[in-house]
C-alpha cells in the first residue's frame, strides 16, 4: 500500500484571510491551489494539463498544509496510466475553467480513484464563495495564478495531443487526433444512498426506490467495474418515475457508471429491454420548462458518454445495437437554442450556460459519429455554421468556441456540401479575423484588460497563442478549419 497526501497552498499569502470579513464579511482563510502527492512525485492540474514534479519542486515552494488521505493500492505504473486517460479527456489543458474545473477538482477527483475520500469541503466550495462578491475583484491575482502553469514539467498526454498535419484532412486523421467529450465528474454530494431512498415515498414506489439505493451503493462504491444486472437498466426508464430529483439521480448514476465500466455499455446495448436506447425519446414527468431543460442536460450527458465510449464499439456498424441517432440530435439542438427546437413557453435566449455546453459537448461527439446521416449531419453543421458566423455571444468562451469550431471541422471534412455551405456563408472570413487578433502584437497594447487570456503573437508560443490567464480558443483548430476551407477547390489532400 502507497501513503496519499493532498499539499494545500494558499496563493494569496495571507491576504486572503486578513481582507475577507472586511469585504465579504465573512472569514475565508486563504485561497487554495492543491496538489496530490504519491508515489514520491507531486501531480497537479492547470491550463498546461497534467504535470508533475518532485514534492515541494513548484514555484510555490513548500505547501502549508499536508493532508494524509489515506493509502492506496494502486501502483506507480497504474496511476500512469490513468493519468493518461484523464489527461486526453477530461482534464485536458482546454478543459480548464478558472470556477469550476480546476486545481482542485482535479486533486478532488484523483484522491476519490485512489483512497475513495474526497478534499476538504473548504476548499471545494471556496469558488462559490467568491465568485460573485466584491472580493472575488480584489483577489482576481491570485484567482488567476490557478490557471496558469506552475513548472515547465512533463505532461500527460503529449502523445495524445501533438499537432498534425494541418493539410492532412480526412476522418481517420481526425479520430487519430481528437478524442470524444466525456462527463467523467465525481457525482453530486447528496447522491448517497440513504439520501436517495428519501426521494421515494409510499408502499406503492418501495421497489424502484430499494432499486435505486442498490445502484447508488453499486455505483459509490466501486472505482472501476460496475456490477449493475438489466433489473437496474430500468431505472433509466425516467416515464416511470415520478418527480425531477427521481430522474436527475437515475442519470447522474449512469453517466458515471458508464464512464467507470465501459463494459457495462456493452451490456446495455445487447440489452433486449433497450433502456438505454429509449432514453433520449422517454418522457419526463415535469412539465415546468427549466426543470424540463435541466433533465435534458442529464440525459445529454449520459448519452455524450455513450456516443464517446460506443465510437469504436465493435457493433457500431449494427444498427440493431445502436441508439437512434435522431432524437440524440434533438436534444442537442434545443440545448443550443435551435427556433425549431423550442419548449413550447419558452424563450431560447434564456438558456442557460450549462445548457448550451452540453449542448456543444454533445454537438462534438455526433460530430465523430460514423453513423450520422447526410440529413442529419446537414441539419446539425447548419446550424453550427450559423452560430459561428452571427458570433453568437454564448459561444465566446474558450472551451465553447472551440467545442463548436471543432464540430463544423469534423463535419465539413466529413460531408463536402457543408463545406461548399461555410464558404458561402464566409466562415473563411470570421475565422480570418479570429486569426488576425491571435497574431496581432498591438491586441496586447490596445485590447488587452488585467485577467483576461490574450492572443498575442510570439515566437515561443504554441502557434502564436500565449496564455496569460485561463485557457484560450484552440487556435490549432481554427488553423485547421481555415486551412481546409480555403484549399484549392475544397478538396482534402
Amino acid at each position: 500500500m502507497f501513503d496519499v497526501y493532498l499539499y494545500v497552498y494558499d496563493l494569496s499569502c495571507g491576504v486572503t484571510k486578513a481582507l475577507s470579513p472586511i469585504i465579504l464579511g465573512k472569514q475565508i482563510e486563504g485561497i487554495w491551489h492543491t496538489s496530490v502527492v504519491l508515489h514520491n512525485k507531486e501531480y497537479f492540474y492547470g491550463s498546461h494539463g497534467i504535470s508533475f514534479c518532485k514534492p515541494e519542486h513548484t514555484v510555490l515552494g513548500k505547501p502549508g498544509q499536508k493532508v494524509y488521505m489515506g493509502q492506496t493500492s494502486v501502483t506507480e505504473a497504474e496511476l500512469s496510466n490513468y493519468l493518461e486517460h484523464l489527461a486526453v479527456t477530461s482534464f485536458r489543458g482546454g478543459h480548464y475553467r478558472l470556477f469550476d474545473h480546476n486545481c482542485n477538482t482535479f486533486s478532488n477527483h484523483l484522491c476519490g480513484y485512489l483512497t475513495n475520500k474526497e478534499i476538504p469541503e473548504y476548499i471545494v466550495s471556496l469558488p462559490a464563495d467568491v465568485a460573485s462578491t466584491p472580493l472575488g475583484a480584489v483577489l482576481k491575482p491570485y484567482l488567476n495564478t490557478l490557471s496558469v502553469g506552475l513548472n515547465n514539467v512533463p505532461q500527460f498526454g503529449l502523445e495524445a495531443t501533438k499537432e498534425i498535419d494541418t493539410n492532412n484532412h480526412c476522418i481517420e486523421e481526425i479520430k487519430r487526433s481528437f478524442v470524444p467529450i466525456l462527463f467523467d465528474e465525481p457525482l453530486p454530494s447528496d447522491i448517497l444512498p440513504h439520501r436517495v431512498h428519501l426521494l421515494w415515498s409510499g408502499d406503492d414506489h418501495s421497489a424502484k426506490a430499494e432499486l435505486a439505493v442498490a445502484v447508488t451503493k453499486i455505483v459509490v462504491e466501486s472505482q472501476s467495474s460496475v456490477n449493475l444486472s438489466p433489473e437496474h437498466y430500468s431505472l433509466l426508464e425516467l416515464s416511470e418515475l415520478e418527480t425531477a430529483d427521481q430522474c436527475l439521480v437515475a442519470c447522474e448514476l449512469f453517466r458515471l457508471a458508464l464512464w467507470r465500466d465501459p463494459d457495462l455499455l456493452t451490456a446495455m446495448l445487447t440489452d433486449p429491454e433497450r433502456h438505454l436506447h429509449r432514453l433520449a425519446v422517454a418522457e419526463l414527468p415535469v412539465t415546468n420548462p427549466n426543470e424540463v431543460l435541466d433533465l435534458t442536460v442529464a440525459k445529454a450527458k449520459v448519452l455524450c458518454n455513450y456516443l464517446g465510449l460506443s465510437q469504436d464499439w465493435p457493433l457500431e456498424g449494427n444498427r440493431e445495437f445502436v441508439v437512434e441517432l435522431r432524437p440524440i440530435l434533438n436534444i442537442c439542438l434545443l440545448l443550443l437554442g435551435h427556433d425549431e427546437h423550442q419548449l413550447p413557453g419558452h424563450d431560447s435566449r434564456t438558456l442557460m450556460p450549462d445548457h448550451r455546453y452540453t449542448g456543444l459537448a454533445l454537438a462534438h461527439n455526433l460530430a465523430l459519429n460514423m453513423q450520422l446521416s447526410d440529413e442529419e449531419a446537414l441539419e446539425l453543421g447548419t446550424y453550427l455554421i450559423h452560430l459561428a458566423v452571427v458570433q453568437d455571444k454564448s459561444y465566446k468562451q474558450p472551451v465553447e468556441a472551440t467545442y463548436l469550431l471543432r464540430s463544423i471541422y469534423f463535419l465539413v471534412v466529413r460531408f463536402p456540401i457543408l463545406a461548399d455551405l461555410a464558404r458561402t456563408y464566409d466562415l473563411c472570413g470570421c475565422l480570418t479575423v479570429v486569426m488576425n487578433e491571435a497574431t496581432d502584437p498591438e491586441t496586447v497594447k490596445l485590447g488587452a484588460r488585467p485577467g483576461k487570456s490574450v492572443p498575442v503573437s510570439s515566437s515561443n508560443g504554441s502557434n502564436g497563442v500565449v496564455d496569460v490567464e485561463s485557457t484560450s480558443i484552440d487556435y490549432l483548430i481554427v488553423t485547421h478549419l481555415l486551412d481546409y476551407l480555403t484549399l484549392e477547390d475544397g478538396q482534402a489532400v
